[in-house]
């Protein structure tokens, strides 16, 4: 049975560990946002610049939440913590809930300072509101995070886990849409991005600045965003399972 105590108990250790180290609070909470305003520059105006930041609005968080949580399992594995704690009634099912409640507050402080960021100091202009991208923007961060603790689950050291982010992330960031436009790609590109785990998140949020409320678009992109989630959650709960035994 499901035991929210232990959840809460989880959670609240991972937040811990995380705000405690000033890095990992800089990184998670600040440096998306940063990102966005950095890359604004590089362009001659906010309206130049918002196809491209729109997309990066959702992608650095996603990305920053995918590294922390890509070393959270193994770190824990590592310390003998995770096995400590599926000794215990709180199984691997409260393990990932208490991970993904934890990202959920981290995701909520980064979104917010993202969103907000890019639109004061990057210029970004979209048809949807702010809020509106601010949500689309936390579900990509905990996209990210799931993704991350799957590959957590995989990996047997840090080491392993930091190997992935220019192996699986770099390749998306590059064909995803965000530097090159996807229309402008080879074919085989354009066939290899739909296939590509970010590539909801950049649609997701170009539906959200090109259309109001984003339309039919971005709920079918949220929708398959949302499956990749639980998906990669489950597979997250089966590997640890499987690695501790």
């Amino acid at each position: 049975m499901f035991s929210l105590p232990a959840t809460r108990a989880i959670a609240l250790r991972v937040l811990r560990e995380v705000f405690r180290d000033t890095r990992s609070r800089t990184f998670v909470a600040v440096v998306p946002g940063v990102l966005v305003v950095f890359v604004r520059y590089l362009f001659d105006s906010g309206e130049a610049f918002s196809p491209t930041g729109a997309m990066m609005i959702g992608v650095f968080p996603a990305m920053s939440m995918y590294m922390v949580a890509s070393t959270l399992v193994v770190r824990e594995r590592n310390r003998g913590t995770l096995e400590a704690v599926l000794a215990t009634p709180a199984g691997r099912r409260e393990l990932v809930g208490g991970y993904l409640a934890a990202s959920l507050v981290i995701c909520m402080f980064q979104a917010v300072f993202t969103v907000g960021l890019g639109y004061s100091l990057g210029g970004v202009q979209t048809e949807s509101p702010w809020w509106l991208l601010g949500v689309v923007t936390l579900l990509c961060a905990l996209f990210g995070t799931a993704l991350g603790l799957v590959c957590s689950a995989i990996c047997q050291t840090e080491s392993q886990a930091s190997q992935l982010v220019p192996g699986f992330m770099v390749p998306q960031l590059i064909i995803c849409g965000v530097f090159w436009p996807v229309a402008k790609m080879s074919d085989w590109l354009q066939s290899l991005e739909r296939w590509m785990p970010f590539s909801p998140i950049t649609r997701a949020m170009t539906a959200a600045r090109e259309h109001s409320y984003g339309g039919m678009e971005l709920v079918t992109e949220l929708t398959a965003m949302s499956v990749l989630t639980a998906l990669s959650l489950v597979g997250a709960a089966a590997v640890i399972k499987r690695r501790t035994a």
